[in-house]
Formats: C-alpha cells, structure tokens, sequence
C-alpha cells in the first residue's frame, strides 16, 4: 500500500491540532455549563437580595421598619386624620409593584411565580382599599376598615413574601450544591483532559520524531557508503515526509552522479583534465552532509521540529541544484540560491560567529555561468577565515556588470592570510596546483569557459580578511561548457 507523503510542517500541525482541538473544545462546554449555573446561582441571590427588604424577619438587626410596619403607619396616620391624602404610603407600594414585576422576569421556580403572582394581587388590592379609606368620614369605621382590609392585606403580603423568599432559598440550596459537584467535576474533568491530551501530543510527537529520525539515520548510513565508494548498495529509504523522501532521492541521485563520473574517468583517458574538474564539480564534502544531517537528528531529538524542517528544507535546495537535472551551466541566480541554502546550513551551525549577505542585481539573474562559482568560495570564506577569527565575522557576496563582462566578489572579514601564504595561493590558482582550498579549480573553469582574462583573483591583509573576485563574461562559451 503506497504511504501517503505529506510535508513536516502540516503534520506537526495536524498532531498539534487533532490533540488540542477536541481539548478545547471539551473545556469549552464544561466553561458554558459552568457559566450557565454560575448565572442562575447569582439571579437566586439577588432575587433573595430583593425581595428580603420588604421581610420583617430579616431586618431584626436593623433600626428601619418592615415595608409592612411603615404602610401601616402611614395608613394609620391618615385614618385618625394626622396626615391627609398625600400621606397615603402609594410611592411605596408602586415600588413594591415595580421590585414584584422585576422578580418575575428573573424567577424561573413555579411555586416562586406563583408566590410573585399572589404578592401582586394583594398590592393592587392593598392600593384599592387605601383609596377607599379616604371615603369613609367616621372615625370608627375608618378603624375598623383599616383592620379588616389594609392591615391584613400587608400581613398577606409579608407572609407570601416569606413564602417567596423560602422557595428561592430552597432553590438557591439545590444550586449552590449542583455547582459546587459541577466545579469539581469541572476541575477533574480539564484535568484528565489535560492528562489526556499530553500523554496523546507526546505520543504522537515520538511517533513523529521516530519517522523523521529513523529515515535520517538511514540516510545518513548511505551518505557513509557513498564516502567508502559502495554505491551499488544504496537503496531507497522509506519515508512519509515530502522533504525526506527528496532529501533521498537527492542523495541517491548524487551517488548514482558520482559513480558515473568515476567511470567516466576511467573510460575517458583522453578527457581526463576535463573531467576531473566535472568530478570536482560534483561531488559534495562528506563531512558538510555528515555534520548536516547529524545537526538535523539533535534539533528534532531536541523538539525543535520547525529549525529541523527549515535546515531539510534548505539541505533539498542545495541538492537540487548540485544537481541541476545534469546540467553544469545554469542561471546565475540558481548559483545564488545554492550558495543561500548553503550558508543558511552553515548558519544554523555557526550562528554565534558567521553572519552573511549576498547583494547581486537581479539583472544578472538570467546570465548563465558555471556551476558551483560561487559556493566553493562562500566556503573558503567560511573555513579558512570566519573560523578562525575571533568573535564574529561577516561573507558578504556582490555582483558588479562590467559592460558586457561581470565580477562577483566574495569578501570576508576573517582571519586573513599572511604575505607568503597569499603568495603561495597566488601561485596555486596560476599554476593550477590545487594547493589554495579548492579555489585553483574555480579559476581553472573559469578559464576554461570563458577563456583567457577571464578567472579567479584573491587579495588578502593578516588580521583584516580576504576579497575572492571571479572575472566572467555575460556570454559563456558554450563549446567548452560540460555537458
């Protein structure tokens, strides 16, 4: 069954997400149905906060009167003629109404509504009878009037008051009990979630960890055939990750390049100049991949996933155009973006003391020049002057047009070289001995391509740096390329 290939960076997504998604949205229904008794629990309260002002029994501590003490006051004193009409207590039973039909909206037990139902009713009445009062001229009438209709209208009142205040408490018990269970339950519940979901995201992140890393070791155990020269041996390493399986393929690809080149070599006699610099051309430093992929397996085993698939991704660019689909003449700006992926590898390696920048017009993007012109001597910068200095040093890479010629410069502020070492890697590039770190190669292929005049030249002060400048023309000489 073929395996399904995806890239590292939507499946570490997708294992973050299948594991926090129903997390989230489990705590999400625990928070509503939390909220929806933690509502409820605050409307009993301030029901019960309400309607205890117009209690008797729950103003003992407090000098004020009852709302019945003080309507019936009132009431009293306009009926033995102390205080007229406007002493009749209406503002205070229109509050009562008002605070009676505010409750309603808020009360959702039956027996509560019905209580609130009653404690109208006895209000409305209550204001009836205080208007009748006023019609009745004897004395002792009045009394018994008051007795008989508004004294045991308030009495009614505070007594279904009481009841009212009863049920809600009684109410506001249940919930009080079902949302301290629901807290706890709440709590136990995000926990376990919790539990859940981190033994599932490191489960997962081991699996996911296991098929980058084990792929990885593999090819990195063909990288080492490769350097012993068994090339027949290396097969196809199974992977689920896009970058991983080019990652492979280029490595096969380089090794199945590398043998054919050495065949070459041994059934070309009379070419054996040219193709030992198209062997040269080719083959990449065993201890770059080395160090490379070893990098890569300590910053997945170290969980750090997205530096792993920025470094692969980066390492298939390199590949990608080491290769170049056979081709050794390609547009300059391929060349920029091998020598980018380069030293952004490098980077990830000597962050504490190498830094670059590459600044070549995008006009020349479209010339083509030879493979492998610039990255050779991004490395030589590397290696033989930003290691060695002290502190941080800087490769800057320049593109210059020269009327119908060009020149890109490498630069680097490193250790520099003395006087007699310059002389000596002078003589090397000029001579074509090989003894200037691979910088002879370039500047023989330069000449090659181009012709004479065309080449490498290389400046250097001891303790200052080192300037590489590669004198092309924009138009290669195609008969001479390597095809």
């Amino acid at each position: 069954m073929r395996q399904k290939q995806e890239k590292l960076e939507t499946k570490m997504k997708w294992t973050l997400l299948s594991t926090m998604i129903p997390m989230a949205i489990l705590i999400i229904v625990l928070l509503v149905f939390f909220w929806h008794y933690t509502d409820k629990y605050n409307q009993l309260s301030n029901n019960l906060a309400v309607s205890t002002e117009y209690n008797a029994n729950y103003r003992s501590s407090n000098n004020d009167m009852s709302f019945k003490d003080e309507v019936d006051m009132d009431i009293y004193y306009v009926s033995i003629g102390r205080k007229g009409r406007d002493g009749l207590p209406n503002a205070q039973v229109d509050k009562a109404i008002n605070t009676v039909e505010k409750l309603k909206k808020t009360t959702t037990k039956k027996e509560s509504l019905r209580s609130l139902k009653y404690l109208t009713n006895y209000l409305e009445n209550l204001q009836k009878r205080m208007n009748q009062l006023l019609d009745i001229k004897d004395y002792e009438n009045r009394q018994e009037f008051m007795a008989n209709n508004t004294e045991i209208l308030t009495t009614l009142f505070e007594k279904e008051m009481q009841n009212y205040i009863y049920q809600e408490a009684t109410e506001l018990v249940q919930v009080e009990s079902q949302l301290a269970g629901n807290v706890r339950l709440t709590i136990m519940t995000m926990c376990a979630a919790i539990l859940i979901a981190t033994f599932i995201l490191m489960r997962r992140s081991f699996r996911l960890t296991y098929s980058i890393t084990k792929p990885i070791s593999e090819i990195l155990h063909n990288i080492k055939k490769v350097g012993k020269g068994e090339y027949k041996t290396i097969g196809a390493v199974p992977a689920d990750c896009i970058e991983i399986q080019e990652l492979d393929a280029g490595t096969r690809k380089m090794a199945g390049r590398i043998e054919g080149l050495l065949e070459n070599v041994r059934k070309e006699q009379d070419a054996q100049h040219l193709t030992e610099l198209q062997l040269l051309q080719a083959q990449v430093n065993p201890h770059f991949l080395y160090n490379t992929l070893d990098t890569i397996v300590w910053l997945v085993e170290g969980g750090m996933q997205q530096d792993a698939v920025d470094m692969i991704t980066s390492l298939s660019v390199f590949f990608r155009t080491s290769l170049s689909k056979g081709k050794d003449i390609i547009p300059l700006a391929e060349e920029e973006r091998h020598t980018l992926s380069y030293l952004e590898i490098q980077q990830s390696r000597y962050r504490d003391i190498m830094e670059f920048e590459i600044n070549i017009p995008s006009e020349l993007d479209g010339v083509m020049v030879p493979k492998l012109t610039l990255q050779p001597l991004a490395e030589n910068a590397l290696y033989h002057g930003i290691k060695n200095k002290r502190g941080k040093g800087k490769i800057l890479i320049e593109g210059f047009e020269l009327g119908d010629d060009m020149m890109l410069r490498v630069t680097d502020n490193g250790q520099g070289m003395t006087p007699e070492r310059l002389h000596e890697v002078q003589e090397s590039i000029r001579s074509g001995e090989r003894a200037g770190f691979g910088l002879a190669a370039v500047s023989e292929r330069i000449a090659l391509y181009y012709g004479p005049g065309y080449g490498l030249k290389i400046s250097s002060t001891e303790g200052e740096g080192t300037v590489m400048e590669v004198y092309m023309a924009k138009k290669i000489n195609l008969d001479n390329s390597l095809r």
